[in-house]
């Protein structure tokens, strides 16, 4: 499967729960040239967030019944570009509280998850040094 090169080298976390669906997305994220680190659990993603050592974050909404929302909180804060790759049915709640975030419902085409993350990324770099 032929990929866009705009994940070249680039650094993204994969915050899932659900192993197969993280090995999923590390696969396609590696096929594209990201370089991926995965995390299951809320306080590991954010402790790895954190680190600052990531270019995106693509992030699951429920881990283990917790929310994601600390997360997101924090790479909005911290101007860190994300994608929500979820299943759960919120996608009006998710605008209003994160709105230009893009959500994938699961299950989603890993090709129009790689687009929208790339889409993301370009957004963030596109709009710093524009003024609003």
């Amino acid at each position: 499967m032929q990929h866009a090169g705009g994940l070249q080298g680039k650094r993204v976390l994969v915050v899932e729960d659900e192993f197969l669906v993280a090995l999923d997305l590390e696969c396609e994220l590696e096929e594209s040239g990201a370089e991926v680190t995965c995390a299951s659990t809320l306080g590991q993603a954010t402790g790895v967030a954190k680190s600052g050592a990531f270019d995106a974050v693509v992030l699951d909404l429920n881990l283990h019944g917790e929310t994601s929302y600390p997360l997101a909180d924090y790479l909005a804060a911290n101007d860190v570009p994300f994608v929500f790759h979820t299943g759960q049915g919120e996608q009006s709640i998710l605008a209003k509280r994160y709105p230009g975030v893009a959500v994938c419902n699961k299950p989603c085409d890993g090709r129009v998850l790689l687009r929208t993350l790339e889409y993301a990324m370009s957004e963030h770099t596109g709009a710093s040094g524009q003024s609003a």
